[in-house]
């Protein structure tokens, strides 16, 4: 895979071994996303989770922000254009879905702003790692929008539905402890350890078997979406994994005391 960097792209991906990393890259705005941009995101999410050199996918902002939401001039031009939004919709779906569906394991890396789109887009990572400059609110009641369905389960999810309820029918704004304490995010840290502690956590994700990963996200997810024991076809998978390659490099590994290097 490759470095997609232009200085002038409105979102670009850069891969270091096995971590690609996806960057808003709109400063001047704040990283608001445009449709352009939901369409970038789509092709990268899609291009690094097919890739088979990348086991880790961080999605960050440029110029001290995450995304301050939705490009609110260009979703006025929408608005006077009714046929449009249709489709205006359905690329934010799909390239959340996307995303939030990876088979990798995904990771926002958020300083600033994470606000509306921004924030939606962060909820569809499996993990959420902040500074202490961010600032977190999904604001539609504050511009007579709504929340799809996709979007508010997330949220609901990751914070309850009291909690959803207080960020979705208030648009307010939290700070970084607030949003730690109700579970929007994962870690809160100083701004010079925040690179720091997501390349070390990268890095153990990165070495766990993308075998184990891929099967366990998939597992997490059914039960997100009601899954409430196995399948056959879930007991099957369990039972094969005992001879899968994975394993046997794992228990090699753990009787010759060494780290493992999976093959898949």
């Amino acid at each position: 895979m490759m470095d997609d960097h232009k200085s002038d792209d409105a979102v670009f991906m850069t891969r270091d071994g096995a971590v690609a990393t996806i960057h808003f890259n709109q400063p001047a705005k704040r990283n608001a996303i445009t449709i352009e941009m939901w369409r970038q995101l789509l092709h990268f999410v899609g291009a690094a989770d097919r890739d088979a050199n990348v086991k880790v996918i961080i999605v960050t902002g440029e110029g001290g922000a995450f995304a301050a939401g939705s490009d609110i001039e260009e979703f006025g031009e929408v608005s006077q254009d009714p046929s449009t939004a249709p489709a205006t919709a359905e690329i934010i779906h799909q390239s959340e879905k996307k995303l939030h569906r990876a088979a990798k394991p995904t990771l926002a890396k958020i300083s600033g702003p994470c606000v509306g789109a921004g924030c939606g887009v962060a909820l569809c990572c499996d993990f959420r790692f902040a500074d202490t400059t961010a600032r977190f609110g999904i604001t539609p009641a504050r511009l007579g929008l709504i929340y799809s369905v996709a979007d508010t389960k997330r949220l609901v999810d990751v914070v309850g539905a009291a909690k959803a309820r207080d960020m979705l029918l208030t648009g307010r704004l939290m700070e970084g402890d607030e949003a730690l304490t109700i579970g929007l995010i994962d870690r809160l840290l100083d701004p010079n350890k925040l690179d720091e502690t997501v390349k070390e956590y990268a890095g153990m994700l990165a070495d766990a078997s993308p075998f184990s990963v891929r099967a366990m996200k998939r597992h997490i997810q059914s039960v997100l979406d009601g899954a409430k024991d196995d399948t056959p076809e879930t007991r099957a998978a369990f039972a094969d994994a005992i001879s899968g390659p994975d394993f046997k490099e794992g228990h090699a590994a753990f009787m010759a005391k060494r780290k493992p290097v999976f093959p898949s």
